[in-house]
């Protein structure tokens, strides 16, 4: 009887030690600590045809970081498009083996799978940048003009910088 009741009790601490130790290893490499993730800033944007205000067109952001998370705007009568500020809860920052990237791909829906692009940028330091946000808060998209590549020096860090793609500045 008394050697019945030390296996229950190794088994019920052999539990107790297993599900501590997961869990202290699942804490450590960041598996369930969900934080709020800022995936945009707030974004404000004009939208032009060589110059003019392009009026009740349909803007789409794509923020792809791991899901793809899609929400769109329309043009007002002056071509001005606003998207709020867009986070998600992941545990994917505090997790030590994560390495993706923040991919944010705004662009004017045209029928075609990739649309205009007016915006396409890769992200990995922008927790908090003043650049970024800046950058977001007043963009200025002529699709008349073909899009190009920006390298844009970040604020913060003059030793990186933000590689934009597309036809807003």
């Amino acid at each position: 009887m008394l050697s019945r009741f030390k296996a229950h009790i190794l088994v019920i601490v052999s539990i107790a030690i297993i599900f501590t130790t997961t869990q202290a290893y699942a804490d450590i490499f960041g598996f369930f600590n969900k934080q709020d993730f800022v995936l945009s800033a707030p974004m404000k944007g004009q939208l032009l045809d060589k110059g003019q205000p392009v009026a009740n067109a349909k803007v789409v952001r794509a923020l792809t970081y791991g899901d793809e998370y899609k929400d769109e705007a329309i043009t007002d009568d002056n071509g001005f498009f606003t998207f709020i500020e867009k986070y998600i809860k992941t545990s994917k920052p505090a997790n030590m083996f994560d390495n993706e990237s923040l991919v944010q791909h705004v662009y004017l829906e045209n029928g075609t799978p990739e649309g205009v692009v007016l915006w396409y940028i890769t992200v990995s330091m922008h927790d908090g940048s003043d650049t970024l946000k800046s950058l977001l808060a007043d963009l200025e998209c002529d699709i008349a003009k073909d899009p190009q590549t920006y390298d844009i020096p970040i604020e913060e860090a003059p030793e990186h910088f933000f590689t934009v793609y597309g036809a807003c500045i």
